[in-house]
């Protein structure tokens, strides 16, 4: 499992990376952060995402076993890029931290951090025999609210930006835009599994929107 995620991983940040050499002419190191950060959303967009894939179509459930891996990468990443960002910026992030650390990037950013961290913990076997099943896929499910948050300090940090976009309409949208529209849709896209389930009254038993080991 470690190994087709790692080799996923490796694809997609080459294709990050080269999108972003597009768009912007140069690869730098804040380049390399920002493929860190779109490959991290992603990744756990992935692993959130293919629990419902797997509820309404057959397919891919051969694959529901990568889900904790996906999100457990996820989650390294964009750790990795909270520690990058202290050498990028380290006058806002390191030098300047109790200073910002009421801004809406900082609360937003480790609440959501934090949230990630009690999720790749909680993911272990040995959480899900000591918490019980029910317990833990709702432990497990704070990472919607993690991942939103995130999109929120996006949308709150490149406000202007978004907006100077949607008055012209000019140029590749920005990246964290596409990034925030595409949590929204996956978290829609799982919130439709739980509407399913409630409108048909679980008569359906299938418990592949929940597998036995989750992110």
């Amino acid at each position: 499992m470690w190994r087709q995620t790692l080799r996923l991983t490796f694809y997609l940040y080459v294709v990050l990376l080269c999108v972003m050499y597009l768009t912007e002419g140069v690869i730098t190191f804040v380049t390399l952060s920002r493929a860190t950060a779109a490959a991290a959303a992603l990744l756990i967009g992935f692993s959130f995402a293919l629990s419902g894939f797997c509820y309404y179509w057959d397919f891919l459930d051969s694959k529901i076993g990568l889900r904790k891996y996906l999100g457990l990468m996820g989650f390294w990443l964009a750790l990795a890029y909270s520690l990058l960002m202290l050498v990028i910026d380290p006058d806002r992030y390191f030098f300047g931290f109790l200073k910002n650390f009421w801004t809406a990037d900082f609360v937003l950013g480790l609440v959501a951090i934090a949230f990630l961290a009690f999720m790749a913990y909680v993911s272990r076997d040995s959480m899900m025999r000591k918490l019980g099943p029910h317990r833990w896929r709702m432990a497990l499910r704070w990472g919607y609210v993690a991942w939103l948050l995130l999109a929120i300090r996006a949308a709150i940090i490149e406000q202007d930006v978004w907006i100077a976009y949607f008055r012209t309409l000019d140029g590749f949208p920005p990246p964290r835009l596409l990034l925030s529209l595409y949590v929204v849709a996956i978290i829609l896209f799982r919130l439709s599994v739980e509407v399913s389930k409630y409108v048909n009254g679980n008569r359906r038993p299938d418990v592949r929107a929940d597998p036995p080991a989750p992110f």
